[in-house]
């Protein structure tokens, strides 16, 4: 048993009363005391998805660093995903892909001379899409310089060659790296989880 000595005892009780004296004259001069944060927070606004603390010097709450959210990663993977169909067909729009895509190594396997697009352009074929969707958030690692994003997509395509119709559907895990380039995040880079 730990024994307190009568003073401390005494000073903890008028601090308690102290307290709960302060809440009550609030409430009869009409002010609302002040909850905690976290009870102030909108249920509607807290994610499903488990997130890293972000590094010291950064908000708590942070889904922002920088700047860039979870919500806006993921808009950019949904733009990436919207303009696929004009990037891997006919006339393969670059200049749709530039809007998302930074100068990395997913740009270079689009642009260089044996890439994606080449490749379908000395094939003479062409993708279509009829399915192609973000379900969800995997996870979201902030980072000032290059953040990341992984999220569950299902896409449905069909590959159209001289060699007929080649279809393909599924849901995987991708992991995109997100750079800014020249005041704008785009996707650096992508690989299959």
């Amino acid at each position: 048993m730990i024994l307190f000595p009568v003073g401390a005892v005494a000073i903890g009780l008028v601090v308690m009363l102290l307290i709960q004296l302060k809440g009550q004259n609030a409430v009869k001069e009409g002010v609302q005391p002040r909850q905690p944060a976290l009870e102030q927070r909108d249920p509607s606004q807290r994610s499903t998805t488990i997130q890293p603390l972000p590094p010291a010097g950064q908000a708590v709450d942070g889904e922002a660093v920088e700047g860039l959210t979870q919500e806006q990663a993921r808009s950019i993977i949904e733009q990436w995903l919207t303009v696929k169909s004009q990037i891997f067909a006919p006339p393969f729009n670059t200049e749709l892909a530039d809007q998302v895509v930074a100068a990395g190594p997913l740009w270079t396997d689009l642009t260089k001379p044996d890439g994606s697009i080449q490749w379908l352009k000395n094939n003479n074929s062409y993708y279509t899409y009829s399915v192609i969707k973000v379900n969800r958030v995997v996870r979201y690692l902030p980072s000032p310089s290059m953040p990341s994003i992984v999220v569950s997509v299902t896409e449905t395509s069909v590959l159209h060659s001289p060699k007929g119709r080649e279809e393909s559907s599924g849901t995987n895990d991708y992991l995109y790296t997100l750079k800014e380039e020249t005041g704008r995040w785009k996707i650096w880079d992508y690989r299959k989880q």
